[in-house]
C-alpha cells in the first residue's frame, strides 16, 4: 500500500527493510515509515526495528494498515521524546503492541498522500 501510493505521488522512495507484516521504507530522504499491516487492528512493534527508526538522524513515523477493514492509522513521532521510546526504554520486552494511541490516529488514503507531499516538501 505504501509503495503504490509513493509511486502514484511520484515520491521517489527505497525500500530499506522487509518482513512478514512490515516495510521500513525512507521517503525522499527526509522520512523513514514503518509501514506495519495485517488482519485486523493488532499492529506489534519490535525492538530491533524501533531501534533501528530511532538510531538514525532522519524523522520517522508509523503507518498501520488493517487489510480486513481497510483503515489505516499514520502516526508521526518525534525522535527525542515519544512513547514508543519511552515503552521501551522502561521495559525489556523485544516488541510492544500499539493500541489506543496509533487507532486514535485513523487516516484516509487522500489525507496520507496530502500528509505525505506537505511533509516532503
Amino acid at each position: 500500500m505504501i509503495e503504490k501510493i509513493l509511486k502514484s505521488e511520484n515520491i521517489p522512495y527505497k525500500l530499506i527493510d522487509e518482513d512478514k507484516g512490515l516495510k521500513i521504507v525512507k521517503v525522499n530522504g527526509k522520512l523513514h515509515i514503518l509501514y506495519l499491516y495485517g488482519k485486523g487492528n493488532k499492529f506489534l512493534m519490535e525492538r530491533d526495528f524501533f531501534d533501528y527508526l530511532d538510531s538514525n538522524a532522519i524523522p520517522y513515523s508509523v503507518l498501520c494498515n488493517d487489510t480486513i477493514s481497510g483503515k489505516m492509522y499514520y502516526i508521526k513521532l518525534n525522535k527525542n521524546v515519544n512513547w514508543i521510546k519511552s515503552c521501551f526504554e522502561t521495559c525489556d520486552k523485544d516488541a510492544i503492541y500499539l493500541g489506543k494511541q496509533v487507532l486514535n490516529v485513523e487516516i484516509s488514503e487522500e489525507t496520507l498522500r496530502k500528509e505525505l507531499k506537505r511533509e516532503l516538501r
